[in-house]
């Protein structure tokens, strides 16, 4: 296994988490999606099972916190251009990878691995907290130069939840120009609150 973890160097955790994810993935990919047991990718990884226990707690947030690392890995958020534009980018991304049935079935698994365990948890500290940070860290910028952007919310619900949820419900065929058009529709809401917000006495419910 040593040679799995020398393409991505750090200290002795990293060599193990890194063991782990390849794992899982390696996994994944031999049963289709099939959700391996703690036992089963210990084994696979040559790790003590009570070390995964202890780093993740159970299988679910183990699998969610693989399919956020490759979803940063592979589909890193651009930066270099305006809002729209990377928006955009990065939503065609999404488009043209969820074809993939290995990225597929990393969707199901974090559609079905709850991101907040309990009540009182932020977000912000599971491993879908990540990409949203990236995701804000972005709009954010998109502001200090005077843009109107949409929120990280707005992003979620019109641009990446339909083609997620296209992917996962109905088959992963994309049209050319839906990125663009779901980004636009984002801008377009995002002008429409601004507006509003903007207005005398404008409703701000």
């Amino acid at each position: 296994m040593a040679e799995l973890s020398q393409k991505r160097p750090g200290g002795r955790s990293a060599r193990v988490k890194d063991a782990v994810f390849d794992a899982v993935e390696a996994l994944l990919a031999e049963r289709q999606g099939e959700i391996p047991s703690m036992l089963e990718v210990a084994e696979r990884a040559a790790v003590n099972k009570t070390s995964l226990y202890r780093r993740w707690g159970d299988i679910r947030s183990l699998l969610a916190d693989v399919a956020v690392e490759r979803l940063v890995r592979e589909e890193p958020i651009p930066t270099g251009g305006s809002v729209r534009d990377n928006l955009i980018t990065w939503a065609s991304s999404i488009a043209r990878s969820v074809g993939d049935p290995h990225s597929l079935s990393l969707m199901r698994v974090m559609s079905i691995t709850p991101q907040v365990a309990a009540k009182e948890q932020d977000i912000m500290q599971t491993p879908v907290g990540r990409r949203l940070a990236e995701l804000k860290h972005m709009l954010e910028a998109g502001r200090s130069r005077g843009e109107v952007v949409p929120s990280a919310a707005l992003v979620i619900e019109v641009v990446l939840a339909p083609l997620y949820m296209r992917a996962l419900f109905v088959g992963s065929v994309q049209h050319p120009g839906d990125a663009a058009r779901l980004v636009d529709r984002a801008f377009l809401l995002a002008g429409m609150e601004g507006a509003q917000e903007r207005a005398p006495g404008g409703s701000t419910a």
